[in-house]
């Protein structure tokens, strides 16, 4: 054979070993997606085979997963690669597959079987826990929580084996956690609004808990034994040369007991932090927040339970008064406070810097009332104050109505229970502190 013949013969070899490499790792991927394990947890699959009369998935829904797109988003590929598969079928055109076997009752020892696992590594992936825990036994399902934000793995995992033998295994072996580390399961880097703190002020958290914690289990003499015999443990592993990886594991029904006792904890945190709140009267919050509809927030948050959308404000004449100024006009709390001396200020819109604005009155004998003592407004502040009438007034209307349409429209990030209660309690505290920065100042004499 000449030597341009033979390169070419390697070549075509290890592309055809490439090819199988990548079949199978189709058929591995979409046999894990379609198998017993999974399907009893993915929600999104298990409701495309339930909304199927005969059970087929469009293989072409599979090549929008991130997993897929890695090996490939060819569909004849896929197919080709599921032709001989003991858990799916490929219908004859090649472009739908379902179970071949009908997927049973949801098993009810998968707590039993399964363990959680923190102190992982920074970028852990999948792959790296399946290496890890397959020491123990056959791992089936592999979960790592990330934070949506950022999708950077929140710190802990939970690893699904075969039996419960495998995972007391793991709970045995893995089980290896550094001095250093947090004595309590559960303790990790905080985060704000969303995002891991920076390490170092979390290493600090970690660092003061583990000082504290270390204190009392002095007082324990059982806890220092078993300190002991996992120091002990640990050095025999190391002069036998097995690989000792720092990580703490445990239990899914020891960690659901942590869990439990974490939101018993945080129930009574917030039971403490609403009845401080309510002993709260903020000054911010004495003043009606009005929106452009003239409901209160009260009124709005009714509407929202009934879970119907409010009614905008229905047109009426003589309501809506121009202010104009020779100079950007003042905030709109400003305003209302000084119209509300006059007549009751349903609304204020002004824009800030702007010269001129819109105010919306109750009934139209509130803005007359306001146009009446006008001299005297003018001779305190220098506004120009005008009833709108014509077709100033439609054309404002209109506005109020596309305003407040494009308001309801605009996506908004809900806020619910402890989340809504802590926003609710940094705005007091914001509030206090800047009312207790104001400056206090004294007559002359």
């Amino acid at each position: 054979i000449k030597p341009d013949e033979k390169k070419e013969e390697e070549e075509k070899k290890k592309k055809r070993y490439r090819v199988k490499q990548l079949l199978a790792d189709v058929q591995k991927q979409v046999e894990f997606w379609f198998g017993d394990v999974n399907l009893h947890k993915d929600r999104f699959l298990g409701q495309l085979i339930e909304e199927s009369r005969d059970g087929y998935v469009e293989i072409s829904v599979l090549t929008t997963f991130n997993r897929m797109k890695k090996l490939t988003t060819d569909v004849k590929l896929i197919a080709r690669a599921l032709k001989n598969s003991s858990v799916v079928e490929v219908n004859l055109e090649g472009t739908k597959l379902r179970r071949k076997h009908r997927l049973g009752e949801h098993p009810k020892d998968v707590d039993s079987r399964t363990v959680y696992v923190e102190l992982l590594p920074k970028n852990v992936t999948h792959s790296w826990i399946e290496r890890v825990f397959s020491k123990c036994g056959n791992v089936v399902y592999i979960s790592v929580p990330r934070y949506k934000s950022t999708g950077q793995p929140k710190g802990f995992a939970f690893v699904e084996f075969e039996s419960e033998e495998q995972s007391l295994k793991a709970i045995e072996m893995l089980n290896n956690p550094p001095e250093d580390a947090p004595r309590k399961a559960g303790i990790f880097p905080k985060t704000k609004k969303k995002r891991p703190v920076p390490l170092t002020s979390a290493a600090e958290a970690t660092q003061e808990t583990s000082e504290k914690e270390e204190g009392d289990l002095k007082k324990d003499d059982s806890l220092l034994k078993a300190k002991r015999k996992r120091k002990k443990k640990h050095k025999e592993r190391l002069k036998i040369g097995e690989e000792v990886i720092p990580l703490r594991v445990l239990s899914k029904k020891e960690w659901l007991v942590l869990k439990r006792e974490y939101l018993m904890l945080q129930k009574h945190s917030m039971a403490v932090l609403k009845k401080s709140m309510n002993r709260i009267t903020p000054k911010t919050e004495v003043a009606m927040d009005y929106d452009a509809s003239g409901q209160n927030s009260a009124d709005r948050m009714k509407c929202r339970n009934d879970k119907e959308t409010p009614a905008g404000p229905q047109f009426e004449s003589g309501v809506i008064v121009k202010i104009t100024h020779t100079q950007p006009l003042p905030g709109r709390k400003y305003i209302k406070d000084a119209l509300s001396g006059v007549s009751a200020v349903m609304y204020v819109d002004i824009l800030e810097g702007d010269a001129e604005g819109h105010i919306r009155f109750r009934t139209p004998e509130d803005a007359k009332a306001v146009i009446t003592a006008q001299h005297e407004l003018q001779k305190k502040y220098s506004w120009k104050l005008d009833i709108l009438s014509g077709d100033h007034e439609q054309r404002y209307w209109q506005k109020i109505l596309v305003d407040r349409q494009a308001k309801l429209n605009r996506p908004r990030d809900k806020k619910r229970g402890t989340e809504k209660l802590i926003a609710k309690a940094e705005k007091i505290i914001i509030a206090r502190a800047k009312e207790a920065s104001k400056h206090i100042r004294f007559l002359d004499e």
